[in-house]
């Protein structure tokens, strides 16, 4: 399979199959090949993360269960906290690298694009609702586009957070390995105060989650 010389491979991303109700090897998700042409239909884009963040809520659900289940024992079942750990980190990667891709694909396309021109900023008919509601204060098409993604980003940052602020309340003694890839952008903040690394746990000093912390 060919592929041009600067596009990344295409990354896939897990979406709901069966929401397993028990063990966490019972979760299973078919993947979905993201394409350019994905990543330029924001809508359908923004759907599919949705989907598949979708799979954190499940991981919680069946985390809770497992945990009620233990609850009569010292400590929680390890074994069952390093599969919620990798399952959780594997759905993180997959997004990081969907967003880091889609990314790409648009700076590629905006350096293709003509210098834009005061009729070329316009809202046109026939575009998806996302950009019919963003577009129009002399953005081009590429730059809605990667703001979209910028704020996607966001809010994947406080998915984790909150997924990771329930792992950390069942398997409090877990280390956060193999670390999540960061997000596109990320920064580490490493001004917090012994006193705030332990009342923020996970967090950096902006409330962003912190792997090297």
């Amino acid at each position: 399979m060919s592929s041009s010389s600067s596009s990344p491979p295409s990354p896939l991303l897990g979406t709901p199959y069966i929401l397993a109700q028990s063990t966490p090897t019972s979760s299973q998700t078919h993947l979905t090949q993201i394409t350019p042409s994905l990543c330029s239909n924001l809508s359908a884009f923004k759907a599919l993360l949705r989907s598949s963040r979708a799979l954190d809520d499940s991981i919680a659900l069946r985390l809770n269960r497992v945990s009620a289940l233990h609850r009569s024992f010292s400590n929680p079942d390890g074994d069952s906290c390093d599969s919620f750990w990798n399952e959780l980190t594997t759905r993180w990667n997959e997004r990081t690298r969907v967003l880091a891709f889609c990314d790409q694909v648009h700076l590629d396309q905006a350096r293709t694009l003509p210098i834009p021109t005061a009729d070329s900023t316009r809202i046109e008919k026939g575009l998806d609702h996302d950009r019919l509601t963003t577009q129009g204060r002399g953005e081009t098409e590429v730059e809605v586009k990667r703001r979209q993604l910028r704020t996607e980003t966001n809010v994947e940052a406080i998915i984790r957070a909150r997924s990771l602020d329930l792992f950390l309340s069942r398997c409090p003694y877990h280390p956060q390995q193999p670390a999540p890839m960061p997000l596109p952008g990320y920064t580490t903040d490493n001004s917090l105060t012994p006193g705030d690394a332990v009342a923020r746990r996970g967090r950096d000093g902006r409330g962003r989650v912190n792997w090297n912390g």
